[in-house]
């Protein structure tokens, strides 16, 4: 059977999954990026380097395209889930609740007011192990999902 013709593959909810994941990729790799850029010299043509803190303006539109993304596609995900309850397995649950609490921190760290709410959704949020095991628990569910 042709990959295209796959009933499983056309299924919106897969879509929606799919969906999840590329938006989630696209805004997290944009803010990255831009933080890296920013960080970063340049060099001038004429030799020697310049700061990058011409940048700084674009940071909070760069940010807001992020919180947009990963909105729309934690939303996805979620609709995803919903959809296909029938299939919810450990990795499945696991990759759930690593979203909600990346959502939730990310919500305190946006829209907290008191310093040590934004310390901590500073600290929840911008931690590597958990950028690294959402990624695992992605990779994981999409290789258990289409072995099934």
């Amino acid at each position: 059977m042709v990959f295209a013709e796959d009933d499983e593959n056309s299924n919106p909810a897969v879509t929606l999954g799919w969906f999840a994941i590329g938006l989630g990729i696209v805004a997290n790799l944009l803010l990255v990026a831009f933080k890296i850029a920013r960080k970063r010299p340049i060099a001038k043509l004429v030799g020697g380097y310049e700061s990058s803190s011409g940048l700084t303006p674009f940071y909070k539109p760069v940010l807001n395209l992020h919180i947009m993304l990963n909105s729309v596609g934690f939303f996805a995900g979620v609709a995803h889930g919903i959809i296909l309850l029938r299939g919810l397995d450990y990795v499945s649950l696991s990759l759930a609740i690593i979203m909600t609490f990346s959502m939730a921190s990310g919500i305190v760290l946006k829209y907290a007011s008191e310093k040590n709410l934004k310390f901590f959704g500073r600290l929840a949020h911008g931690q590597f192990i958990l950028a690294v095991l959402l990624i695992v628990l992605v990779a994981l569910h999409v290789i258990i999902m289409n072995g099934n």
